[in-house]
């Protein structure tokens, strides 16, 4: 490891995350959030398939593009919920700089009323969805519950994981169930189902949420049935999506592994771990170049895309199988450091801020190896 970035290099660039979003009172632009133009907005009623187009544009425009049609930078609760687990993390790491962020980012999340469902702060339309800005999803809500339980607020992180299971609802098919994405859409997606069960299992850990634990387990049925032969899930169960990539295969073997962190003696220990094997097997060979970057789809070429290199940096840091998954980790931390700009602009949600929480699972990691590594030198030397 003589040769890969060491702690200090990591907590420097998270200290500069936090520095820059905070500088930007935690709002900026975002590569999906060109319908907040008032110029475009009317498109999701008139033209889903023209709103549709936009947003894809957007993806490809700059901070001048978005000046021109008077789209104005946007506060993302993902993105607050990933520097507060980044705070959260490197606070429990002895990181005291980081300590006074973890209270301040909770109270920005905390749910001013009963509604605990966060969502994107701009409207956006896809093949799976037309939905108004500000409107409850499961991924977003998912990721704040995650941040306010490690950041210590249980009380509306429980209520947000309710909302998930009541308020959102879920549908049946072929004898499993699906946790819906939005309220109003029965599309079956994957990853999050890896993630609720983790997220689900952890919640469910706490005495008066039996039921949390049970649909944890049900939600891993799920999952376990939709992995194919070959290792791989696609992006959703149904023809739209069934398309293989990166970062959603990512946040799928990182919610089983949280599955089985969460609940070690869960009705489905040995078939996950079966799953996990063939997954991250599939990972490696599928969705990695041969030198050790992150393809954007299975088999395709390599795309630094900032949130795709993120995910896989936490991947290999949280489903690590032993030292060489988190030197391909600090190896492609390194290869990607200060990439986190998007078109010219800082983008918290889609990249600083899953930048800062792998880079923050990245120091954890690193440091509870070289933990390790001494406490073994140290047994060795008596």
């Amino acid at each position: 490891m003589n040769d890969l970035p060491g702690a200090s290099a990591l907590e420097s660039e998270a200290r500069r995350a936090f520095d820059t979003a905070s500088g930007l009172d935690w709002r900026s632009y975002d590569p999906f959030d060109l319908l907040l133009s008032p110029f475009l907005g009317g498109l999701r009623q008139t033209s889903p398939l023209a709103a549709r187009v936009c947003v894809q544009f957007g993806k490809r425009a700059g901070t001048g593009t978005r000046r021109l049609l008077r789209v104005a930078p946007h506060e993302e609760p993902k993105a607050l919920a990933d520097f507060l687990r980044a705070a959260a993390l490197l606070s429990s790491l002895g990181r005291e700089w980081a300590t006074p962020w973890v209270g301040q980012l909770v109270q920005r999340l905390r749910p001013a009323d009963r509604v605990v469902g966060w969502g994107l702060a701009f409207p956006y339309v896809s093949r799976f969805t037309n939905a108004g800005a500000g409107t409850p999803n499961i991924y977003v809500t998912m990721a704040v519950v995650e941040a306010l339980l490690d950041g210590g607020d249980a009380d509306s992180a429980h209520a947000g994981m309710r909302f998930v299971v009541d308020g959102l609802g879920s549908v049946s098919h072929d004898g499993h169930r699906w946790l819906r994405y939005w309220a109003d859409k029965d599309a079956r997606i994957v990853n999050v189902q890896a993630t609720a069960a983790g997220l689900l299992a952890r919640v469910g850990s706490h005495p008066g949420d039996s039921d949390m634990s049970e649909l944890a387990d049900d939600l891993i049925g799920t999952v376990l049935a939709a992995q194919r032969d070959d290792g791989s899930w696609p992006y959703s169960d149904d023809e739209n999506g069934s398309f293989i990539d990166g970062f959603h295969t990512g946040f799928t073997l990182q919610g089983l592994t949280e599955y089985v962190r969460w609940a070690p003696n869960g009705a489905h220990e040995e078939p996950v771990a079966d799953a996990l094997r063939r997954g991250l097997a599939y990972f490696d060979e599928h969705l990695m170049t041969g030198e050790g970057l992150p393809r954007g789809m299975a088999d395709g070429g390599a795309s630094l895309d900032t949130q795709n290199v993120a995910q896989c940096i936490q991947t290999y840091v949280v489903c690590a199988r032993g030292e060489g998954d988190l030197d391909t980790a600090l190896r492609l931390w390194s290869a990607t450091a200060g990439g986190d700009t998007t078109k010219g602009y800082t983008a918290l949600r889609w990249s600083t801020g899953p930048r800062v929480v792998a880079t923050a699972h990245l120091l954890k990691a690193l440091e509870e190896h070289h933990g390790a590594s001494s406490r073994t030198a140290g047994e060795a030397a008596t």
